[in-house]
C-alpha cells in the first residue's frame, strides 16, 4: 500500500486525502511532526514538507499538485482534473489561485508562530488583503466551483484552514455567498472525514 506522510492540519495533505477518498484509493496514513521532522520525511522530501507520497516501489512524490495528478493517473474516474484543454486550464487556474491563498494563510500562521513577541504587522495586513482579494475572486465565480474538482477541493481546504487558524478575520461576514457555498460543499463525506484537527 502507498504511504502518505501528512499532518491532520495540513490543507495540502487534506487535498490529497480527499482525492484518494473520492477515488477509493487506500493510503497508509503516516503522521508527521513538522516541528521535529522525521528522517523518513526528509529522505523522501528534503524540503521537509507534507504531503509526501511513497509508492509501493519506494519512489516518492512530493507536493499536493503532483500527488493529485498521480492519483488521477492511477484512477481517472471520478475525474477531478478535466482532460478537455479549455476546461482543464480553467480548473488549473482556479486551483492555483486557491493554493496561493492557502500559501498566504500558512505564511501568516508561521509569522505569528515564529515571532510571537515581534509580529510584522505590515506584513500581516498585506497578507490579509491578499486573502480578501482571493475570497472576492471566488465569490464572483461561484458557478465555476459548484462541481467537485481539483480547484473546488483546494479552495474548500484553504477556507477550512483559514477558519481553523483565523476564524476571527471576519471573512464569513464579508463573503456570505461564498461561505454559504463552503458550508454546503464541506458536507461531502470526504471533506467531513478530513477536517483539520490539532
Amino acid at each position: 500500500m502507498m504511504k502518505l506522510l501528512y499532518t491532520t492540519r495540513s490543507p495540502y495533505a487534506r487535498k490529497v486525502r480527499i482525492f484518494a477518498l473520492e477515488k477509493n484509493i487506500d493510503l497508509d496514513l503516516v503522521p508527521e511532526d513538522l516541528t521535529a521532522k522525521s528522517e523518513n520525511l526528509l529522505k523522501n522530501n528534503p524540503a521537509g514538507k507534507v504531503p509526501a507520497l511513497i509508492l509501493e516501489n519506494g519512489q516518492a512524490l512530493a507536493d499536493s499538485a503532483v500527488i493529485c495528478e498521480y492519483l488521477e493517473y492511477l484512477k481517472p474516474e471520478p475525474r477531478l482534473i478535466p482532460t478537455d484543454p479549455e476546461k482543464r486550464f480553467q480548473i488549473l487556474h482556479l486551483d492555483a489561485v486557491a493554493k496561493g491563498m492557502t500559501d498566504v494563510t500558512v505564511s501568516i500562521f508561521y509569522e505569528q508562530f515564529l515571532h510571537k513577541d515581534n509580529v510584522n504587522k505590515p506584513f500581516l495586513e498585506s497578507r490579509k488583503k491578499i486573502i480578501h482579494d482571493c475570497l472576492s475572486f471566488f465569490e464572483s465565480r461561484l458557478p465555476q466551483i459548484e462541481e467537485l474538482h481539483a480547484a473546488s477541493i483546494n479552495l474548500a481546504c484553504g477556507i477550512g484552514y483559514l477558519e481553523f487558524r483565523f476564524a476571527d478575520f471576519g471573512f464569513r461576514q464579508q463573503f456570505p455567498e461564498l461561505m454559504t457555498w463552503y458550508d454546503k460543499f464541506i458536507q461531502h463525506p470526504s471533506l467531513k472525514k478530513t477536517a483539520p484537527v490539532e
